[in-house]
Order: C-alpha cells, then structure tokens, then sequence
C-alpha cells in the first residue's frame, strides 16, 4: 500500500527522510506529489513527528529539486533536454507564449499543476526566465501547495481519530482509500486540463 511504504520509509528516516523522499525518491514512484504531500502530514501527527518540521522538510525537497531541474535545463543538461521533448509541443507552445506575456501568473500556475508542476522549471529555464524569478514565484507557490496539501492530510488524521478512536486499522484503511480516490481524481483532472491546453491553441 502507498500510505503502508510512506510511513515506514518517514519513521524510519524521520525529518532527512521527508526532505529525501521529495527531492529525489519520490520522482521515482507513481505516487502523485499531492497524495505524498497529504500522506506526510497523517503519518507526521499518527507518528508524533513535529508537522510544521515535516513541512519545513517536503518544501526543502521540492525546492531542491525544482532548482536543480532549472539549472541543469539552463546548463543545457541532456537529461532534462529528453524531459522537455516528451511533453507535448502545443502544450509547451502556450506555456512558453503565456511566459513571455504573465510571468508570474504563468509561473504560479504551472507549479500547482498535477503532472505539469514537475516540468514547470525546465520550460521556465528553457523560455530564458530568470532564475532569480523563478526562485521567488516558484517558492511562493511551492510554499502554499505544501501547507495546503500537509493541512489536508492533518485533517484526515484528526477527523477520522474523533470517529474511530478503536478501530486504527479501520482507520488506516479509509485513509488510504480516500488518497486512491484522489490520487485518481487529480490524475484524471490534469490529464483534462493538459488536453484543453494542447487544444487551446
């Protein structure tokens, strides 16, 4: 289970896990950053991990690895090169017409895009954005999609611990089926709106 393999791996590993997992492992599963985002902040308050260090963490990761996709596409990089030709052309077309008109607008949208998000720094660097915009809008997005999603996740946990204060497998067990109904819902939604932009053109 997606929950199961998250909390083990944050109970283990504790704040350097959290900060790790979004950074570079979690790009490696088909976990949705949204679902890992709402999974940290459950486990953090079922663990009795410090939430807002939780965050401090997630956000750290994402940061990381956002930069370093800007730079490495700004350098000219190979592998983020092969990452920009998988996406869709008309779709990166618009992204990069709507770059050159609303910057910040632009940027604000594309990090809290499901799928998108991930690419959003390599067309960015690739549309000759400056990096020390980049930095600051991307940030300030990343800050309020991390706290967003955490807050979600904490919520859960204390709604469902007021419901089933005996029942914790029960209780695990509908965590996890929330996160597959929206991990499927955020999937399906951006797949929709990544056509509609392609189409939009």
């Amino acid at each position: 289970m997606e929950y199961t393999n998250i909390a083990v791996y944050i109970e283990h590993l504790s704040y350097l896990g959290v900060f790790l997992w979004f950074a570079i492992i979690e790009q490696f599963t088909p976990i949705p950053e949204e679902i890992s985002l709402m999974s940290t902040g459950y486990i953090a308050i079922h663990t009795g991990l410090n939430p807002f260090l939780c965050g401090a963490a997630a956000l750290a990761g994402l940061l990381t690895l956002d930069n370093a996709l800007f730079y490495l596409s700004m350098k000219g990089s190979h592998f983020t090169q092969k990452l920009f030709d998988k996406l869709n052309t008309q779709l990166v077309d618009r992204v990069q017409e709507q770059l050159k008109k609303h910057a910040v607008r632009t940027l604000l949208i594309t990090a809290m895009i499901p799928q998108l998000r991930f690419f959003s720094p390599v067309i960015a660097a690739l549309s000759h954005i400056r990096w020390k915009l980049f930095f600051l809008v991307n940030g300030a997005a990343t800050l309020f999609y991390t706290v967003v999603y955490m807050l979600l996740g904490i919520f859960f946990h204390q709604q469902l611990t007021r419901l089933l204060k005996k029942l914790h497998l029960t209780q695990h067990i509908i965590f996890i089926v929330l996160m597959l109904i929206i991990a499927v819902y955020l999937i399906r939604k951006a797949g929709k709106l990544l056509l509609k932009a392609s189409k939009a053109k």
